[in-house]
């Protein structure tokens, strides 16, 4: 079994490097760590007392200082006060405790310029994550089990079963610590196993293994599935601005379907359950939406467009007399003053919604850049000094609701300027008695 270890980090160009190994002092962390002892890999040793099981967790720290200091080996130890983490920050125990650990783990390696951190992770681990992903619906990418390497952190005995690992301890006449809590099913991965994998070995023997040897087989379908669906984001996932488009008239034509645009809007935290709701989109009228934790997909027009909430970041900023740029929510201003020439007649009718020609003596300073609100009404420059709201020109504008909130207004005194990005107000425009202008040009950030 040490042969097939030494393989395992040979292929892996693990065998020459500096690894802190994870112990628990439990059975599976201690067989990692011996075998890595045995083939002489530069390692040392990490355990994480969290304070959990009194006398246990001192018993548990002292078996692998004991263990460690009987092989010459460094061990480092962190405690955690988790009961006050857990009161103070709340969430779920596990995944309070795995985050600490980790954080702890790279924080270490990195300390101690190493170049690997290895859990003692095997195939009955991955065949549980496999049926917790399944059960849970994770979809294909949950279901290649645990990974041999994620990052800075190695699972060199990811191939090994429980029977191989018992077997090891045996032979070497290794001693090791009994968590209790690995004998409560009041947590779903002990259920699993203590239950549900011997039911599927005793209606199907072997089938345990069947699976292990499925996760490998699942790993390299992931990889031919994810090139695809980046095919598919490169085709219908186009960027404008902080905005993401999906054109329906393509999407349409995709299959499957439900499966691509799933893939398209996970990372922005929609749940399977919305997905439903979400092609619904498809078949209404611009302005419906459904929203994730952080983003919303919105129906406009020919697209489904991917936005994110609004916050209430967006107050208000002053411009003051003498500034040249000014900042804010997600764009900026740049000012520029200027004497007035004829020559520039061209250059300000190619300008685009981007820039704003104003007339500086019609100006009073410091202004005022907001985000536009309900009853708000400006004279778009154009319709003959005819008052319009703001809400009103948008809609006139076929902008969507996503862009709509985006929108801020370039205020003097109260009146608006400038509909940034959108219309100039007639009472500010330049005329044939200017003799300075400001020019303010619109930047994304």
């Amino acid at each position: 079994m040490k042969e097939i270890i030494r393989e395992v980090l040979q292929k892996s160009d693990w065998l020459d490097k500096k690894i802190v190994v994870a112990v628990s002092g439990g059975l599976d962390s201690m067989v990692l760590a011996d075998i890595l002892r045995q083939l002489d890999v530069h390692i040392i040793i990490a355990h994480c007392n969290f304070g959990l099981r009194g006398a246990e967790s001192e018993g548990d720290e002292a078996f692998v200082r004991n263990w460690a200091d009987k092989h010459q080996l460094v061990c480092h130890v962190q405690h955690f006060d988790t009961p006050a983490i857990l009161a103070r920050e709340g969430g779920n125990l596990q995944e309070v405790a795995r985050n600490l650990r980790y954080e702890w783990f790279e924080t270490l390696r990195a300390d101690s310029t190493f170049d690997l951190i290895a859990t003692a992770h095997h195939a009955g681990d991955s065949v549980e994550t496999l049926l917790i992903n399944l059960l849970k619906g994770t979809g294909i990418s949950g279901l290649h089990g645990i990974l041999p390497r994620q990052g800075n952190i190695i699972r060199p005995i990811l191939a090994l079963n429980r029977e191989d690992i018992q077997r090891w301890a045996k032979e070497q006449q290794l001693s090791w610590r009994e968590d209790s809590s690995n004998a409560k099913d009041n947590y779903t991965r002990n259920a699993i196993r203590h239950h549900l994998l011997p039911a599927m070995e005793q209606i199907l023997p072997g089938s345990v293994e069947n699976l292990r040897k499925s996760t490998e087989r699942f790993r390299e379908a992931e990889l031919l599935y994810q090139e695809s669906i980046e095919r598919y984001r490169k085709k219908l996932l186009e960027q404008r601005r902080s905005d993401w488009y999906i054109p329906l008239r393509k999407l349409q034509h995709c299959r499957p379907l439900s499966t691509i645009l799933w893939e398209l809007l996970k990372p922005f935290g929609f749940s399977p359950h919305q997905l439903p709701d979400i092609q619904q989109l498809m078949h209404t009228e611009s302005g419906r939406y459904v929203a994730s934790e952080s983003y919303r997909v919105i129906r406009h027009r020919e697209f489904l467009v991917i936005t994110a909430l609004a916050t209430a970041a967006s107050t208000h900023v002053l411009v003051t007399d003498g500034q040249c740029t000014v900042d804010a929510d997600d764009f900026s201003l740049q000012i520029k003053k200027g004497e007035w020439e004829d020559s520039l007649l061209n250059k300000v009718k190619t300008s685009g919604k981007t820039s704003a020609f104003i007339d500086m003596a019609r100006l009073a300073f410091p202004l005022t850049i907001r985000p536009w609100k309900t009853g708000d009404y400006f004279y778009p420059m154009g319709m003959g000094m005819k008052k319009k709201k703001v809400s009103r020109f948008l809609i006139g504008e076929k902008l969507g609701i996503h862009e709509k909130e985006k929108v801020w207004v370039l205020e003097s005194k109260g009146k608006i300027v400038w509909l940034i990005g959108q219309r100039i107000d007639e009472r500010f425009k330049l005329r044939s008695s200017t003799r300075q202008y400001v020019q303010f040009t619109l930047n994304d950030r």
